[in-house]
């Protein structure tokens, strides 16, 4: 009884930790009392989709431990990553409004710990507390950003070395750190900015010789910003 006890404050205390940091900092104590009323801690296996394509909707989830490949395949089955997101981001706000279906998966690319959020509860929460709304749409614009230039890349109009570098910039502004940890393969990173591996190979070795990245595995130090800002801006 006691162990059983232990484990379900070890829980609370967990929820109560996550719905206290990054975004969710701006909650008033009564918004945080009731949305932990709602939510909930799961686990994934790396592989294992979070949610799907096609799917009527999905609660917010705030990812707590892991990394997360947001993508999308065509309808001969080629996959598109759109987005990797890291330890303390929100998988996708997105999930809170679209309407007719998800039209992207997240699939964990490790072990993956996520706090979801009752839909419901949270667009409430969001509906009155202004600051909160207002960060989450900062961080979307972020990401719509990112997801421009590929699109613009793709369509022949910014070259493999301004995508490579515009990639390695938004990453160190979203991470607030020069060194990047990677955890995933030159494959999947390919994928997300819409070349090819052996494009970004050849461009990752380009500015390690230029001196402007060190590029150890899968861990990249940004040496020279305005370098990088010069190629993604060029």
């Amino acid at each position: 009884m006691d162990a059983v006890m232990g484990e379900e404050h070890a829980l609370h205390a967990t929820v109560a930790d996550a719905l206290c940091t990054g975004l969710l900092a701006a909650l008033a104590p009564h918004e945080r009392d009731a949305l932990s009323r709602h939510a909930r801690l799961q686990t994934f296996a790396p592989g294992t989709a979070l949610f799907q394509e096609g799917d009527e909707s999905a609660d917010a989830m705030l990812l707590l431990s892991g990394l997360v490949k947001l993508c999308r395949h065509s309808s001969q089955g080629k996959e598109c990553v759109l987005h990797l997101v890291h330890t303390g981001k929100f998988l996708d706000v997105g999930v809170l409004f679209y309407e007719g279906g998800l039209p992207i998966s997240a699939v964990a690319l490790q072990p993956t710990t996520v706090l979801s959020l009752n839909r419901r509860a949270f667009l409430h929460t969001l509906e009155n507390n202004a600051p909160l709304a207002v960060s989450l749409m900062g961080a979307m614009s972020l990401r719509q950003r990112l997801l421009i230039t590929k699109i613009a890349g793709s369509q022949g109009r910014i070259s493999v070395a301004g995508r490579v570098a515009a990639w390695l910039l938004h990453r160190s502004k979203m991470e607030k750190s020069a060194t990047l940890r990677l955890g995933v393969t030159q494959e999947i990173l390919a994928r997300l900015m819409g070349i090819s591996r052996e494009s970004l190979s050849r461009e990752l070795s380009a500015l390690s010789s230029a001196g402007i990245i060190d590029h150890k595995r899968r861990c990249i130090t940004l040496l020279d910003h305005d370098a990088l800002l010069q190629r993604a801006q060029g």
